[in-house]
């Protein structure tokens, strides 16, 4: 569990759960819903009544921090709508957009749409009551702190917005009925600009950390950071959907230099075991810019319930692919296809006559990237105390040494299992185990690796190959003692792309963000039509066979690089024009 310490540490922050009501009567009834229009407040409380002290002010924004994440944005769910992760269950909100068919009454991009807008109105609410706030009720810094974070949550959800939805409305301050109902979409480039604007802005207003009780809040790293992404990804939309090299180069330099300002600031460094960076061990690690602060008992989420082994008590609403798996490299820093480390047999698992397992071989799970041990869970590995075998049911068939007798086998039928034989390790810590829907481990929104990335990535689209970039890669593989036997400076342009692309998907991989790179590279009709597959399955003989999804995906270029506008909105505002193809 949490020590006393940590709990102290996040109590300030996670009144963000007790605070939420004070601020839904605030900011109005339809403030805190997410069927409605989510741009109006129908009600507010006068500042005399609430915004009297700093407390207050701190209420509200903790109720603003509250709409970066919930039933529509845990984190490993926008992976599951991707190559790396399957789920064969097709009753989650994600299914519709897996397989093609979202539209304007989709229930996920709509959810989605409505938090972030929410989020927004509370952002907003919060920089007016900031302007007439009455003299002496806030200190100068308190003033400039309350205004830095209102600023960056607002520039983060519609950095959310503009990767899901392109052109979106921007509110600037909160609307009245008649201004929200009549106004139209912004450009991208106007939504881009009011994003930096925020950012920029909210970097010079807030303090490089926080003193332990209010970890948890933005800090000027933190908005350097996400200036740095949001320039990234826009980049790439110039780049690979709208063909304009000239400004995407403008952009990509602007992500070079706000990753490079969030390195020059000396904040922050890689945590040196991977693994434990996604439990309970890892919380206010240096590698952390930015987390969403979860509490067990207050906001807690079902990490244990949806991702952890069936014989343990999970759903397993979504599991990893072989499409990840083998996108991981061997020890030697070489991938599979080019590593004389690579054993491309299956593991080999038998049992004794008391039902005790031994692990004869884990053949192509051996000797490979200290980061692939961290994030997926394969047949013949030990996890909480137990051997796991997710090979199909003995007396199905399946030969002794490729078989399963535990609960955890494949099984087409059984839709509360795995469906590719693997299990996600990134959130799972055995303390939730006793409580698998309570979890109160963090959210990571953003960690130092991903601006060491973002830093190379930016660096080889512009041409820029040089050491500094071989650098940043080495540090990363530095903390896994993994080598970097390419040089970089040397390769291609494209074929430096193509390797930090897969140097992204494997070190983000659960983290929620591999849907906006696939989307942002112009990748995704690749990736998302046809089939994903799980571990091999022995068809008979020696003939192995990966494991196929249950569901064929599917994915239209060019409409589903963008997310249909809500026809609830829509109906509401008839100049919120439909994104092309729904």
């Amino acid at each position: 569990m949490k020590d006393t310490m940590n709990y102290t540490r996040t109590k300030a922050m996670k009144l963000m759960v007790s605070g939420l009501l004070v601020l839904c009567v605030v900011i109005g009834t339809s403030g805190c819903s997410d069927g409605l229009l989510t741009t109006v407040p129908t009600d507010r409380v006068s500042s005399g009544t609430f915004w009297a002290n700093e407390r207050d002010f701190n209420t509200a924004l903790n109720g603003t921090y509250e709409r970066m994440v919930g039933v529509n944005g845990n984190l490993p769910f926008f992976d599951g709508t991707t190559e790396i992760g399957y789920s064969h269950a097709d009753w989650v909100r994600q299914h519709g957009t897996v397989m093609g068919r979202s539209d304007g009454q989709s229930g996920w991009p709509a959810g989605f749409w409505a938090r972030n807008y929410n989020g927004i109105t509370r952002a907003n609410e919060v920089l007016s009551q900031l302007e007439t706030v009455e003299d002496g009720v806030l200190s100068a810094e308190a003033s400039n702190h309350i205004r830095g974070q209102a600023l960056f949550l607002r520039g983060y959800f519609y950095h959310q917005l503009l990767w899901m939805f392109g052109e979106v409305p921007i509110f600037t301050s909160v609307p009245t009925v008649e201004e929200a109902s009549q106004i139209s979409r912004n450009s991208r480039d106007e939504v881009y600009a009011r994003i930096t604007d925020d950012l920029s802005e909210a970097a010079n207003l807030l303090p490089p950390s926080w003193p332990s009780s209010q970890y948890g809040r933005a800090t000027s790293g933190v908005a350097m950071g996400y200036h740095a992404r949001t320039a990234l990804y826009e980049a790439s939309w110039k780049k690979y959907h709208e063909g304009n090299d000239a400004r995407a180069n403008e952009l990509f330099n602007t992500a070079v230099n706000m990753a490079q300002a969030v390195i020059n600031l000396n904040e922050y460094s890689l945590h040196p075991d991977f693994r434990e960076l996604f439990t309970y061990a890892g919380e206010q690690s240096n590698e952390i810019i930015f987390d969403y602060q979860r509490v067990s008992g207050q906001n807690g989420w079902s990490a244990w319930r949806a991702f952890a082994p069936s014989s343990m008590g999970s759903n397993v609403d979504i599991a990893p692919t072989r499409e990840l798996v083998d996108r991981f490299p061997m020890e030697d820093g070489l991938p599979i296809d080019e590593s004389p480390l690579y054993d491309p047999e299956a593991p080999r698992i038998t049992y004794d006559g008391s039902g005790n397992p031994t692990v004869e071989t884990i053949g192509k799970y051996a000797n490979r990237d200290p980061r692939f041990y961290g994030t997926v869970l394969y047949p013949g590995a030990e996890f909480n105390g137990v051997i796991y075998n997710s090979y199909p049911a003995c007396g199905d068939g399946a030969p002794a040494g490729y078989c399963s007798p535990t609960s955890d086998r494949i099984l087409i039928s059984d839709y509360n299992n795995t469906y590719t034989g693997y299990i996600a390790m990134k959130y799972l810590d055995p303390q939730d185990e006793a409580s698998p829907t309570n979890s109160g481990l963090n959210h990571i929104k953003m960690r130092y690796a991903d601006i060491l990335l973002m830093y190379a990535e930016a660096k080889v689209e512009l041409g820029e190959q040089d050491a500094s970039v071989n650098e940043a890669i080495q540090e990363i593989r530095d903390r896994l003692n993994i080598p970097l036997p390419y040089d970089l400076t040397t390769m291609s342009q494209e074929d430096a792309i193509d390797f930090i692309r897969n140097e992204r998907t494997i070190e983000f991989a659960w983290e929620g963000l591999h849907l906006a790179d696939i989307r942002r590279w112009g990748t995704a009709e690749i990736v998302l039509n046809g089939e994903t597959h799980g571990i091999d399955v022995n068809r008979g003989g020696n003939q192995f066979e990966p494991i196929p999804g249950q569901h064929v995906r599917s994915f239209s270029s060019p409409r589903d690089y963008l997310w249909p506008i809500p026809t609830s909105e829509r109906d509401l505002n008839p100049n919120l024009v439909q994104n092309p193809g729904y």
